[in-house]
C-alpha cells in the first residue's frame, strides 16, 4: 500500500493509531474534530480498506524493526506462566521446610487468561437492558433504505 493513496490526515490518523491502538484518540491527535464526531470518524477510518492496509504495513514494519513478533509475545507469556507455576517450599523463621508449597497462581492465571484470549477460547458477551430505542430507530433506517 502506498502512503500516496492516503489523504495526509489519514496518514496521521495510521501512525497515531500505533501509539495506543485507540482509534477515537488518533483521531483526535491527526486533526479530525473531537468527542463524538471522532469516535465516528475514528470507526469509519478502521472500515477504510486503504487505512486498514496501511495500519497493517505499519505494524509490519514496526514488528520487523523492534523484532516483536506475535511467537515472541507467546513465548514470553509461556515462560512466565511455567516460572509462576514452579512451586516454592515455605520456610520458617528459621528457614526450615514447613512442608507447605507456595506458587503465583494470580500471575499464571492471567498468562492462560491472555493466552486464551489470543485463542479466542472466550466469548464476551454484553447485555443489553433496554433496546427498545434502538430496535425502533434500526427499524426507521432500514424503512428508509427500502424507500
Amino acid at each position: 500500500m502506498s502512503k500516496d493513496q492516503l489523504t495526509p490526515k489519514q496518514e496521521r490518523f495510521c501512525e497515531e493509531y500505533l501509539i495506543d491502538l485507540n482509534a477515537t484518540q488518533a483521531a483526535v491527535r491527526a486533526g479530525y474534530a473531537a468527542g463524538k464526531t471522532a469516535e465516528v470518524q475514528g470507526a469509519r477510518l478502521l472500515g477504510n480498506a486503504k487505512v486498514k492496509a496501511a495500519i497493517d504495513e505499519l505494524k509490519k514494519a514496526r514488528s520487523q524493526t523492534t523484532g516483536i513478533t506475535a511467537e515472541r509475545v507467546l513465548t514470553g507469556i509461556m515462560g512466565v506462566i511455567e516460572r509462576c507455576e514452579q512451586a516454592v517450599a515455605v520456610t520458617d523463621e528459621d528457614g526450615n521446610p514447613t512442608g507447605e508449597w507456595k506458587f503465583e497462581s494470580g500471575s499464571a492465571l492471567r498468562g492462560y487468561e491472555l493466552l486464551g484470549k489470543h485463542l479466542k477460547l472466550f466469548t464476551e458477551r454484553i447485555e443489553v437492558s433496554d433496546s427498545s430505542e434502538l430496535a425502533t430507530r434500526i427499524k426507521e433506517a432500514r424503512e428508509r433504505g427500502t424507500k
